[in-house]
């Protein structure tokens, strides 16, 4: 008899949502704590394919999910093909996602979902800088992935922020975040 045990392959595909909000300070940014792989402090993000029917439902979903907030507005910021890897055995053919990123407005109290989130808060702008500098700093001196700080920025989102020109990176930083966010887990979810 052979055994017939199904296993969960990533859908290659994400969504991103860039929640900020201006205060007489400057930007605040919403972050969550990942409570699995990967490690690190990331906006609010799931998988699109895999239990939704597109790219709205899903940035939706994953805001209501992780942080109890109802999107009132989105905006597309950008879609690019990251080689980040996820927890689910990867993508096939292609390992990574497809992301779409989002600006999002949002209202409610910040409930974070215990399970998927670590917490969740608002952060300055020189603070989402600073967690993002930890990463790459851990990049750059070839940190492995499971090391990462819980005080980092998780690395996909080191390039996402980059390229929305919330942070600033250099090219080797950059090239140094994607060896991280490239790396599989010690352990696949087989869910």
């Amino acid at each position: 008899m052979t055994s017939t045990t199904k296993t969960t392959r990533c859908c290659g595909t994400s969504v991103g949502a860039r929640g900020r909000r201006q205060t007489t300070t400057g930007w605040e940014y919403l972050l969550i704590g990942r409570a699995w792989w990967p490690v690190g402090q990331a906006p609010v993000a799931g998988h699109v394919y895999d239990a939704h029917t597109d790219v709205i439902d899903a940035l939706v979903a994953e805001m209501r999910e992780e942080v109890g907030l109802t999107v009132l507005s989105y905006e597309l910021l950008h879609e690019v093909r990251l080689t980040n890897l996820c927890q689910s055995l990867p993508a096939e053919p292609t390992p990574g996602h497809y992301w779409w990123l989002y600006d999002v407005q949002a209202d409610g109290q910040l409930a974070p979902d215990p399970e998927e989130t670590t917490g969740a808060r608002w952060v300055s702008a020189a603070k989402l800088q600073e967690l993002a500098d930890v990463t790459v700093s851990h990049a750059l001196a070839e940190g492995h992935a499971r090391d990462l700080p819980h005080q980092a920025l998780e690395a996909v989102w080191v390039a996402h922020f980059a390229a929305t020109g919330d942070i600033t990176v250099t090219p080797a930083g950059l090239a140094a975040v994607e060896r991280l966010y490239s790396t599989p887990p010690d352990e696949y979810w087989l869910g």
